[in-house]
């Protein structure tokens, strides 16, 4: 998918999350060749323009989601009530582990669909292990942009014997995938190196990781300080060591290192993370759903770390819908920090610009501003839930007010791929069929 004509959004007031957040009332964007090359009201409609009517509409940035795992999404409902450890070693490893080509690829498109129809037009994720490549397929031909990767696990306790490759065989794999998928689907789809988290992986991979980053330029997105149980684990397997110390041991700190949830990253590392190149993918829905607790996001924002958002996976949620996500985080800080210390303007950010920031595309994505790529989610301002008094801070309208049913249309570099609440370019009712059969399949064979 690529956009290579000029796309004129209409009439629209323009959330731009820029620097200054700025507002355009009544205002236009037109994208030529994918970028934002105008932004203002009553701009002239080139000839042959697609335009989409944005008039009685809020017009922002794409959503990004810094943390997903799209290979999980058929496995919605089969991991209810249960914490981190016993989550992942009762139901989601062995479903995991179940996973053919197949199953893999229509996952993929399943959670796909999902987001673009909520209005994500980035996502991070972090993959499966076998059958990764059935996976990023379905996410290069889904139109979205995306970091993506094979799930990187050698060792750990109660995993299944599939998913515990030897390291060799893990690092060859993710190194050929990166070869095959890095900058695929026009650009839209980037690489990253995945290693679960410090209980699924060795130290020897690990540290094969941070060398991998190093030659290739390429980021390391991990789960690290989700659960309290989960430390402890690993500080009695590195001895004595957090994650943190042990990805600075490893040279995991080095690299460009993003975090999942980070709910217990303890304040004596704020001050050195701030200074590396490293963020954290807040997972509020899932941190509630698995009891992991409340991640301090404000205070780690002002130590000057970055802090995205994401929804996690289906079975920690179990939805892919981003302004929940953001509604939620804002909601649970005014808990813990007071109302107030994350205004909606600033929640919002964790799905745009800052988002943007902690997946390193900033001068790319997040933000409404001539130059950048042209994505972008339409929202219908007339549906009753968006309805507000004269006056009200639109962001804030658009926090605790809007979900996924509100967008109208989304567009990826120009490109639209949701109008009318209807997918372009993808046929939702095949994709349904076709997952709902995989979901079968994955579960008979897990047992379940």
């Amino acid at each position: 998918m690529s956009a290579t004509g000029d796309l004129l959004v209409r009439g629209g007031t323009l959330l731009t999350l820029d620097p200054q957040a700025r507002v355009l009332d009544a205002s236009d964007l037109l994208a030529r060749d994918g970028r934002i090359v105008a932004l203002g009201a009553g701009l002239e409609q080139p000839p042959e323009a697609r335009q989409l009517d944005a008039r009685g509409c809020l017009v922002l940035p794409g959503l990004v989601q810094g943390h997903v795992h799209l290979g999980q999404t058929i496995f919605r409902g089969l991991a209810e009530d249960r914490r981190l450890l016993a989550w992942l070693r009762e139901r989601i490893w062995p479903l995991e582990a179940a996973h053919d080509r197949d199953s893999a690829y229509w996952s993929g498109l399943l959670g796909a669909a999902e987001c673009l129809l909520g209005g994500t037009t980035t996502v991070q994720d972090i993959g499966i292990g076998p059958e990764a490549a059935g996976l990023l397929e379905a996410i290069a031909e889904s139109g979205l942009r995306a970091v993506a990767g094979k799930c990187l696990m050698d060792d750990g306790d109660g995993l299944p014997a599939r998913l515990a490759e030897s390291t060799a065989a893990c690092l060859d794999e993710t190194e050929a995938l990166a070869e095959r998928f890095h900058g695929a689907a026009d650009g839209r789809l980037r690489y990253a190196l995945n290693p679960r988290f410090a209980l699924s992986c060795s130290g020897e991979l690990l540290g094969e990781v941070a060398r991998i980053a190093e030659r290739r330029g390429l980021p390391v997105h991990t789960h690290a300080l989700e659960q309290r149980d989960e430390t402890a684990q690993v500080r009695a397997r590195y001895g004595g060591r957090d994650e943190i110390e042990l990805f600075r041991d490893l040279g995991l700190l080095d690299s460009d290192l993003r975090i999942a949830h980070g709910v217990w990253l303890p304040r004596r590392h704020y001050g050195e993370l701030a200074r590396r190149r490293f963020s954290v993918v807040h997972c509020p829905g899932s941190n509630l759903k698995l009891g992991s607790g409340i991640a301090r996001i404000c205070r780690i924002r002002r130590a000057g770390i970055p802090v995205g958002i994401g929804c996690d996976g289906p079975p920690c949620n179990n939805r892919l819908d981003a302004f929940e996500e953001v509604r939620l985080a804002a909601r649970l800080q005014a808990l813990r920090e007071g109302p107030g210390s994350l205004p909606g303007v600033e929640a919002l950010r964790l799905a745009t610009s800052e988002g943007a920031r902690a997946l390193g595309l900033e001068s790319e994505i997040g933000s409404l501003e001539v130059g950048k790529l042209a994505d972008l989610v339409v929202l219908d301002d007339r549906r009753p839930e968006l309805l507000r008094a004269p006056g009200v801070d639109p962001h804030d309208a658009v926090v605790f007010g809007a979900a996924a049913a509100c967008v109208r249309h989304v567009a990826i570099g120009g490109s639209v791929v949701v109008e009318e609440g209807r997918l372009l370019g993808l046929d939702e009712g095949r994709i349904r069929r076709e997952a709902a059969a995989a979901a079968a399949r994955v579960a008979r064979r897990a047992g379940f």
